[in-house]
């Protein structure tokens, strides 16, 4: 294997963080202690308030949240910022009850979509998004994020790497905040039952340890697990949670915080349906056809048996967070990460359709995928207050990501299903003989093997500015971001070794906002990221590897309006209206070289520019509240295969809008009604175009003695059964149709 010698930039970085450490050493400023120190509530909220790297949700309104880290990594209300983010807080995620993300993102936010089911995968204005974040670290994951712990979900969209340190952004992301310990005892426990014997447990516990002068110890527990078949037979549900955070709180000016979660998820979910042969006919990239479901894969139709396929996952992730206050105007920030996640599979899946309509292609494929990741953080903020209404705030920071992946996989060929008479029988004979990938070794000789291994390498450092005029009625914004990425891939099969782009780089961010009145704000912003690729285009001939691949750059000019309006104690309004125009350069793509032969080059950009509207509000009357939030998107694409398509997985349009209604007196007291509409315009998928109807889902609530409540959560109550993507005739994900739920809550 290659010896690798830390680059000088690693080291900056590293000394960068020791600095800081050691600063951070020095006595701080002391603020006097309250005098009350019986009121418990108080005091924590005067913590919260002291360190401008931490948000808390006590604005939160109905539907509407105000504040937000993940715009610039401190504190500030979604006014202050020049980003389109959306914030989906806990009263949404209460009311849907919602188990995964894509529940969530439908009617929560504009302008993000749904690639696939079986993990949280997104479309963010035409450009994929593999990765999210955690309580604003990346996270790999290859199933869903679990949300038994999670309290809002913030949306950052456009290129993302100057703010985030992870340059692969180029379409934005999205970040999973968890709960925080709580100095106020509570928790809640709830149970939810569904059909197909499906159970959800989850439970939270938050209070206090330790609650002196001169420390306060909180913490949180939380537990969950899901149990489940589904209307598949080779589908099922099965994971199990535990996680919880502590919180130490040494006086008012210093604190530390640690998150942890294992989560166990032995579910499977996968690619299992199949295209009805003909609508597969005479589609182009230029002309797609309609993709239609074939009239066997029902909601009941599986490629394989559960007994011959498996999903088990193992995630774990623990993070530790120091933070202080250095002086009167500095406070300082360190983070550590360390994530874990061993994926095991073997998919039995389909993968072609043959022409008579009822003959399956079939792959048997092993999978196991080890990956591990380190990530560090250091974040110093300065505030300075001059004369006639001046403030400076400026952001120093350094990150630092190590991550190591080990896969290996082998593709082998099953006998072909008669998908409208199955016989189980041949998948028996198959099972009962020793294949390559299940528990053999992979070797150059295995057929549609592979075994790799990758560590990369990311360090970056950067600086923000944050200059305002007359209390923030202007207010200037500019930042850079160094890179240096290394690493290598290995090829297990083949023993080459191929390094990492070593090329240091610059992402930027410059942005302006106007605050005519504090309710309402103007900004304009300008982003790039950068992505450096490896590898060769072809020059002259096909595969004659002769022109080193440029680096590929995302960039983003946004501008926009927001408001958080309360006109009165019944009526308030808040949104945002948000114009962009994205780009990545520089695309790979198979075109006509100056033979005439076909070959990889590199295209000028795919693009993507559009409006996109989230307005929310509530109206309070005599006997209750009403809340409400639509979302809107209109935009278009270009791709540099063909200028005159949209992009793959772009949505043109996206409407959604959510409601409800809860009774706070008279004889319906306690009781919430409330519903979902979502709509998204066709969506093109290679050569198909993919339709997505309408969907309709409706809830209910009641709350009695104060403690308990019941819920009701109806989804797709049309019924209406859709595909979701396609990765070939025979490897399509659906959207099952109708799914009904009932839950308990218990709250103390």
């Amino acid at each position: 294997m290659k010896n690798h010698t830390r680059s000088a930039l690693t080291k900056r970085v590293l000394v960068c963080i020791a600095a800081f450490a050691a600063v951070a050493q020095m006595p701080a400023q002391t603020t006097p202690p309250k005098t009350s120190d019986d009121d418990k509530k108080a005091s924590t909220e005067e913590v919260v308030k002291l360190s401008p790297f931490t948000v808390s949700d006590k604005a939160d309104n109905g539907y509407h949240s105000e504040d937000t880290l993940i715009g610039s990594r401190t504190a500030k209300s979604l006014l202050a910022t020049s980003d389109a983010i959306s914030i989906i807080n806990k009263q949404v995620i209460t009311d849907l009850n919602a188990v995964d993300v894509h529940q969530l993102i439908q009617v929560g936010v504009a302008g993000v979509t749904q690639n696939q089911t079986i993990n949280d995968d997104f479309n963010i204005r035409g450009f994929r998004s593999l990765y999210s974040l955690r309580d604003g670290i990346t996270k790999v994951a290859y199933k869903r994020n679990p949300l038994f712990d999670v309290e809002r979900v913030e949306v950052i969209k456009g290129p993302a790497a100057m703010l985030l340190g992870n340059n692969s952004f180029l379409g934005g992301t999205v970040n999973f905040v968890t709960r925080g310990p709580s100095h106020i005892e509570g928790g809640d426990a709830q149970v939810t039952v569904g059909k197909h014997d499906y159970v959800r447990l989850a439970a939270n516990n938050t209070g206090p340890l330790v609650d002196s002068s001169d420390l306060k110890v909180d913490y949180r527990v939380t537990v969950g697990l899901t149990s489940g078949d589904k209307d598949k037979e080779i589908e099922q549900e099965d994971n199990k949670f535990i996680g919880g955070a502590l919180g130490f709180h040494f006086g008012p000016n210093t604190s530390f915080n640690f998150r942890a979660y294992y989560y166990k998820d032995d579910g499977y979910f996968y690619w299992d349906d199949v295209l009805d042969y003909n609508s597969t006919v005479g589609g182009t990239l230029a002309n797609p056809t309609w993709a239609k479901l074939n009239q066997y894969s029902t909601k009941s139709f599986s490629p394989g048996q559960g007994k011959n396929a498996f999903w088990k996952n193992q995630d774990i992730f623990i993070n530790g967070e120091f933070l202080t206050r250095l002086s009167e105007n500095g406070n300082l920030r360190l983070d550590y990460v360390f994530s874990k996640d061993i994926d095991r599979r073997r998919h039995v899946r389909g993968i072609t359709m043959s022409s008579d309509n009822v003959t399956l292609q079939r792959q048997d494929i092993p999978v196991a995928i080890d990956a591990y990741t380190h990530d560090f953080q250091a974040d110093y903020l300065h505030h300075l207050e001059l004369p006639a209404g001046i403030k400076l705030d400026s952001t120093l920071g350094a990150d630092a990501i190590i991550s190591y992946t080990a896969t290996r996989q082998s593709v082998n060929v099953m006998p072909n299903l008669n998908i409208a008479a199955p016989d189980w029988s041949i998948d028996d004979a198959y099972f009962a003989a020793a294949h390559p990938g299940a528990g053999i070794a992979i070797t150059s000789t295995t057929p549609g093997g592979t075994a790799n291994m990758s560590r990369a390498e990311s360090n970056s450092y950067f600086f923000q500015e944050n200059l305002s005029f007359w209390d923030e009625r202007i207010s200037l914004i500019g930042g850079v971001r160094w890179f240096e990425p290394d690493g290598y891939g290995t090829n297990y099969l083949t023993n080459v070794t191929t390094p990492r782009s070593t090329k240091t780089f610059k992402t930027h961010k410059y942005g302006a906002i106007i605050r005519p009145i504090p309710s309402i704000s103007f900004y304009w912003t300008d982003v790039q990221t950068i992505f450096p690729q490896t590898g060769f285009a072809d020059l002259h001939t096909a595969n004659d590897n002769l022109d080193p691949l440029q680096d590929q750059e995302g960039k983003m000019k946004e501008a926009g309006f927001k408001v958080e309006r309360k006109f009165n104690d019944k009526i308030s309004i808040y949104g945002s209206v948000a114009w962009y125009d994205m780009a990545q350069t520089h695309v790979v793509i198979n075109s006509l070289l100056p033979d005439g032969t076909s070959g990889r080059i590199q295209s000028a950009q795919d693009s993507a520019k559009g409006l996109e509207y989230e307005l929310g509000g509530g109206y309070k009357l005599y006997s209750g509240e009403f809340n409400w939030i639509a979302t809107f998107a209109d935009g278009q694409s270009h791709t540099a295969a063909n200028p005159n398509i949209g992009a793959q997985d772009f949505v043109p349009q996206k409407y959604s809008f959510m409601g409800r209604y809860g009774w706070t007196s008279g004889p319906l007291k306690g009781l919430t009604l409330g519903g979902t509409y979502f709509d998204q315009s066709r969506k093109r998928e290679s050569t198909f175009w993919i339709d997505f109807p309408a969907t309709y889902n409706a809830f209910a609530r009641y709350v009695f003695n104060k403690h308990w409540s019941a819920q009701l959560n109806l989804n797709n109550i049309t019924d209406k059964r859709y595909i979701v993507a396609i990765a070939a005739t025979g490897l399509v994900q659906t959207e099952p149709g109708f799914d009904g739920k009932f839950s308990a809550t218990y709250k103390w």
